[in-house]
């Protein structure tokens, strides 16, 4: 009894927290496109670029955990590796490029 407690509050605050972070992502998404807007700071589109990708990914977690086991975990965990590089890549480009 204590396990199907336990694991049914860890799913939910998976989910939970999988939400917040779609939610937090998107909204840092529009304050930055919202800020190329008004500046059109060329850099600020690798950070467009990288926000959207993280909310992509969130999603992806949480459709496929919390919602409906759409793909194997393997091929989750490859997608994510592949996307988290690609974020870092983009918020490197934002420092660096001139």
């Amino acid at each position: 009894m204590t396990e199907f407690v336990f694991s049914h509050i860890t799913s939910m605050v998976f989910i939970i927290s999988q939400l917040l972070i779609v939610i937090s992502a998107i909204v840092l998404l529009a304050i930055t496109i919202r800020a190329y807007k008004m500046t059109r700071y060329r850099k600020m589109i690798y950070v467009i670029i990288a926000f959207s990708l993280f909310a992509v990914q969130h999603t992806i977690n949480f459709v496929d955990q919390g919602l409906a086991d759409i793909m194997s975990d393997d091929i989750v965990f490859a997608i994510a590796g592949v996307v988290q590089l690609a974020i870092m890549a983009m918020f490197f480009l934002a420092i660096v490029k001139k």
